[in-house]
């Protein structure tokens, strides 16, 4: 059986290890069938019908799973319904143009925005209505199956935490602290900061103070201004006048009354309000284009759509719950079991048989393949630039030269200093050096020396590719070192040649092979780099679950290409920062084992038992919050974190 996969993140396939439903469908079967998932970030409705008809429809599918509208119904370019008969003048794929080499700068994502909200969603209820049955008409006509899943939303994820003035929201059970990491540019919006600074700081008086003199008026500014004296005047146990101010702004629109009703739902439940709550947390979801999140119109157009004869409706509201999502809209591992059982109840008998040509494949179109379909999801996040491997070498040991006379070459000591980039490609390149620099497998310039910058990959927007090549090879090498004993299984349990290279989108070339540092001089220095990374973390030994709901937009999509894209509780720690910890103690190991250093050895396992420890913990008070909203008290896990961060002090 041939089976294709067309949807958004909640289908995707990126990152490793992929436990997203395609995946386990094909597992749950056997391998007998052939899925191929063409579902990527973004893609809305639009994108699908127009990718469909264009690209894949003539190839014989007997089942297409279309999981689709958490995109639809959030703020983007308008993208309308797919007709063909306007695509005429492309029936031709035109492969993507050569991308040259530009300077890659980061936003801030912290500072007020001023402008004026938008607030257009990406296609309407009825463009959607018409895209799908565009798709379900092309399948009939080709005597395909069509299985609709019909997408619910997470209500108890606070609304427009994707928006720019998310950092700034005060959320009622979300003790965030991050006034330190904001900016502005008018005197009223560095106020609101102060503000904010006050309010974290418990100076209520204040901040109270503050809010009122703010709240005055129309804009962005007393919006925000007027949510978080609400959310202050609950703390105090001023209900009365915390309900009545988000009652008013919660009729508002935009993100600033979307918040609001998420705020007023909270406060209704915590007051016994049931009823209520669960419509202004619904009024919060509808209200909310900043979030992909799906959204009651659209979900009736699926229910309708259950009439035609070739398609069938899974309704995600009869198989999953809000304790099946961690964020906004992704169904988390355990949901993607869930609904692979339910996909594989629904193929009879005689679909069973084997396919000669079975296997699982993640494809990676664009996310705007409606308006270009030929380009690849590497294309369109620029994470590949078409420059020559001998040109990257030569610009990245240049950068090397000068960071050398400006010193120091030893990162256990101090941060080297950079030169200033002669161009865009030495600018990228010191982006991907200050990232690498960052992790304990990287010591000392002559690390970097050792493997210098090759690939239009390495010097993207995803600078840890090039840590990826390294780690790969160290895998390698684990993998192919003929050894067993607790050391071996550690090593193949926390570091993976297939996990690093499904990680790199473009694709690690076969003959890409790293020169491996494998003398224990060097081992020891990762050792101790790790050593001093943990007694020197604040972020690790924290309770942050509040500070990463209310960052979310800044680190989302990049983890999601790390880990995969569906729920899971490592969102709520920082998962990234340990995850680098436990690869550089297994580097130190994989050399251990090949000069057979038992003294290495013995320190990297133990390492590697306490990181085991602090993760645990991470885990185990993350995976209650699907459970529990109110992060305010958790002393429990802060207790814990704190006894743990004084034994890596001591050592």
């Amino acid at each position: 059986m041939r089976i294709l996969v067309l949807g958004d993140s909640c289908s995707a396939g990126i990152g490793a290890p992929q436990a997203v439903y395609p995946s386990v469908l094909h597992a749950r079967l056997d391998e007998a069938h052939r899925i191929e998932n063409h579902a990527v970030p973004g893609f809305t409705s639009a994108d699908a019908a127009r990718y469909f008809r264009r690209k894949v429809s003539r190839r014989g599918w007997d089942l297409v799973i279309v999981y689709l509208g958490n995109s639809d119904g959030a703020q983007s370019r308008y993208k309308g319904a797919y007709q063909a008969w306007r695509d005429r003048d492309r029936l031709v794929s035109h492969s993507p143009s050569s991308r040259p080499v530009v300077r890659i700068r980061q936003k801030n994502t912290g500072e007020f925005d001023e402008r004026d909200e938008r607030r257009t969603v990406a296609t309407t209820p009825q463009d959607f209505r018409r895209n799908l049955e565009s798709i379900a008409r092309e399948a009939h006509r080709r005597g395909s199956r069509v299985v609709l899943i019909n997408p619910i939303a997470n209500t108890r994820f606070p609304a427009a935490m994707m928006g720019p003035h998310a950092p700034y929201y005060k959320i009622v059970g979300l003790p965030a602290r991050l006034a330190d990491e904001l900016t502005a540019r008018s005197a009223s919006a560095r106020t609101l900061i102060d503000a904010v600074r006050r309010h974290e700081e418990g100076d209520s008086e204040k901040a109270a103070a503050l809010y009122r003199q703010l709240a005055i008026g129309q804009g962005h500014v007393p919006a925000v201004a007027r949510n978080n004296l609400a959310v202050l005047l609950h703390q105090q146990n001023a209900a009365e006048e915390a309900v009545e101010l988000l009652k008013e702004l919660a009729g508002t629109e935009g993100a600033s009354g979307a918040v609001a009703a998420y705020n007023l739902s909270r406060i209704l439940d915590g007051g016994g309000h049931q009823d209520e709550a669960h419509s202004y947390a619904m009024r919060a979801v509808e209200g909310d284009v900043h979030l992909y999140r799906m959204k009651k119109a659209y979900r009736r157009q699926i229910e309708e759509m259950a009439a035609r004869p070739n398609v069938e409706v899974l309704d995600l509201a009869e198989l999953l719950g809000s304790a099946d999502f961690v964020d906004y809209c992704h169904p988390t591992a355990e949901a993607h079991v869930i609904l692979a059982e339910a996909l594989a109840s629904r193929l009879t008998p005689t679909d069973s048989a084997k396919d000669s040509n079975a296997g699982y494949v993640c494809v990676h179109p664009s996310p705007d393949a409606y308006f270009d379909v030929a380009p690849t999801l590497a294309d369109h996040f620029a994470l590949d630039f078409d420059v020559a491997r001998p040109t990257v070498r030569q610009a990245a040991a240049e950068v090397l030269q000068h960071a050398r006379e400006q010193g120091p070459g030893d990162f256990l000591a101090d941060e080297p200093k950079w030169p200033e980039p002669a161009s865009d490609l030495q600018a990228n390149i010191v982006n991907t050096f200050r990232y690498a620099v960052g992790h304990p497998a990287i010591t000392s310039l002559d690390d970097l020396g050792q493997w210098l910058p090759e690939y239009g990959w390495e010097i993207g927007r995803f600078p840890e590719y090039y840590l990826c090549r390294i780690l790969h090879d160290y895998a390698k090498a684990a993998e192919e070192h003929p050894s067993d004993g607790r050391a071996a299984a550690a090593l193949h349990r926390q570091l993976s040649s297939a996990v690093q290279r499904e990680r790199v989108l473009p694709g690690i070339p076969r003959t890409a092979k790293s020169r491996l540092r494998i003398d224990t001089s060097y081992a020891r220095r990762v050792l101790r780099k790790v050593r001093r990374q943990l007694a020197e973390s604040t972020v690790l030994f924290e309770d942050s679950r509040a500070h990463r709901i209310a960052t979310v937009r800044t680190w989302y999509l990049r983890e999601a290409f790390r880990f995969g894209a569906h729920s899971r509780s490592s969102m709520l720690y920082p998962a990234c920062v340990l995850e680098q910890l436990v690869e550089g103690v297994c580097v130190a190991l994989t050399i251990a084992l090949h000069q057979k250093a038992a003294e290495i050895e013995r320190s990297a396992l133990s390492l590697l038992d306490d990181l085991g420890r602090l993760r645990d913990v991470h885990e185990k008070y993350t995976a209650r919050h699907a459970g529990s909203w109110d992060l305010t008290e958790c002393e429990d896990y802060r207790t814990e974190l704190a006894s743990l961060r004084g034994l890596f002090v001591r050592q």
